[in-house]
């Protein structure tokens, strides 16, 4: 299984709060993206552990 590439630079256009949004919604929304965010920088923290000790000879 390929699982799709993305890019661990990828940023993330903050939500945009619209006059139809409830303020609960916005704020669930706006805790999802921080929480796929550092779920993000969490993945790429173990990848980058675990490659360190790798080498090219």
């Amino acid at each position: 299984m390929n699982a799709p590439i993305t890019s661990p630079t990828t940023q993330h256009a903050p939500a945009v709060l619209t006059s139809q949004q409830s303020s609960s919604s916005a704020a669930a929304r706006i805790d999802f993206t921080l929480v796929a965010e550092a779920a993000k920088r969490a993945q790429m923290a173990c990848l980058m552990r675990d490659m360190e000790g790798v080498g090219l000879s």
